[in-house]
């Protein structure tokens, strides 16, 4: 088995036909037929079945393809580091939710890195995403917020990924809204209130409802607006009369995007939803961090602090 037939796999796993991924990799088909053969017969798997429509991953296959993935991703980390061993830089990886308090964590480590030279990324991205990133290596922890229900509910996604979540505090939930939204007045919310409103919340493609970063799966909304990004979702709230939830909106005014338009936005209690939202580190079992991965936690704890502390809306 090579590293090029494990990238073979993934080419046919992404394209999910053997002459489309044939085409891509710029050689003929009954090539590639050939390399996944040897690979299957070598591992004793069937990875791919194949059917009139194209192929299809098999569980086995599933499986395979996180550790072909991880094995590529960290040759290729090799290659790059050991090219030009006079430029060698620092990698650090951390994917997240759309957390801006991970994000603000994440600039603060910027500031202490080698100015010579540094490789690094955060990467807000899905629910699902974070778990497939920190199973295969391609980041070295994740930063996710939920419920307890939502925890007990993907108990066995994290087995299945080998992860392993550790709590770094509890808080509350509060509504986000514009303050002209005909709501902005009120001293706490319900769920009654908010239903005639359109609800803003990151999709999850096709993940379970409680895989959603929103403490509001559980209660279907009249009205739902789903975005990807968290620029979209502050326009879409800012522009009408929608509204998001979230733990990081008592102090967002500590955030350099509403220093400037602090009088548009307001973060109100949740009062029906009283159950506390986890927030905490995804990483594997059995692998310690590194120090950038120690220094960021620590960063991110004395994020998460100050929101605790309620600041003048």
């Amino acid at each position: 088995m090579t590293l090029q037939n494990l990238r073979y796999v993934v080419e046919v796993a992404n394209s999910q036909s053997f002459s489309k991924a044939a085409q891509s990799l710029f050689m003929t088909q009954s090539a590639l037929s050939a390399a996944i053969r040897d690979v299957e017969a070598e591992l004793g798997i069937t990875i791919f079945r194949r059917t009139n429509r194209g192929v299809q991953i098999t569980p086995d296959g599933e499986d395979c393809l996180k550790y072909c993935k991880e094995i590529i991703e960290r040759a290729d980390y090799l290659s790059m580091r050991y090219q030009n061993r006079g430029s060698a830089r620092t990698y650090f990886s951390v994917s997240s939710q759309h957390l801006p308090f991970a994000v603000r964590a994440f600039d603060e480590l910027l500031e202490r890195m080698d100015p010579a030279g540094y490789d690094v990324a955060i990467r807000e991205t899905e629910t699902m995403h974070i778990l497939h990133d920190v199973s295969t290596g391609r980041s070295a922890l994740g930063v996710v917020a939920m419920t307890e229900r939502q925890l007990v509910l993907i108990n066995k996604s994290l087995y299945i990924h080998d992860l392993c979540f550790d709590e770094l505090a509890r808080l509350k939930t509060y509504v986000f809204m514009r303050r002209r939204h005909p709501l902005a007045d009120r001293d706490a919310l319900t769920l009654d209130d908010l239903r005639p409103y359109p609800f803003v919340t990151y999709d999850q493609n096709q993940a379970p409802d409680y895989y959603s970063e929103e403490s509001l799966f559980f209660a279907p909304m009249m009205k739902n607006i789903h975005v990807s990004d968290r620029a979209t979702k502050m326009s879409v709230i800012r522009s009408g009369d929608a509204f998001s939830v979230g733990v990081d909106l008592p102090n967002f005014n500590q955030d350099i995007y509403f220093k400037r338009r602090n009088t548009e936005m307001v973060a109100i209690p949740f009062s029906d939803h009283p159950e506390p939202i986890l927030i905490g580190v995804l990483t594997r079992n059995g692998r310690a961090l590194g120090e950038l991965g120690r220094q960021y936690v620590e960063l991110l704890k004395s994020h998460i602090e100050r929101l605790r502390v309620p600041t003048a809306q």
